[in-house]
């Protein structure tokens, strides 16, 4: 899945790629199963929380997505996409 990337730490090609839609998939599951079971033990308001959780990973994922994660070293790095808030800084 990562053949024609490398570790920028250990320079190995041993590489996962994390997609946009899974970094959501992931970062939500938890949270929005959370909301369900207050929802159902405590208050349905709480199923309001679901849609913010929801559309925060997806605004997260625009920015962290795609993930490499090096196999050999479990060394993690965001893929750059052009401009990052460091250098609109300088």
């Amino acid at each position: 899945m990562g053949c024609d990337q490398a570790c920028s730490a250990c320079k190995s090609s041993n590489v996962w790629v994390m997609s946009p839609l899974r970094y959501i998939f992931f970062m939500s599951v938890l949270p929005v199963l959370a909301a369900v079971l207050f929802a159902v033990i405590i208050h349905a308001g709480f199923v309001l929380f679901i849609p913010a959780v929801i559309l925060t990973n997806h605004m997260l994922s625009k920015k962290k997505a795609p993930l490499v994660v090096c196999r050999d070293c479990k060394h993690t790095a965001a893929q750059p996409k052009g401009k990052s808030h460091y250098s609109s800084a300088l």
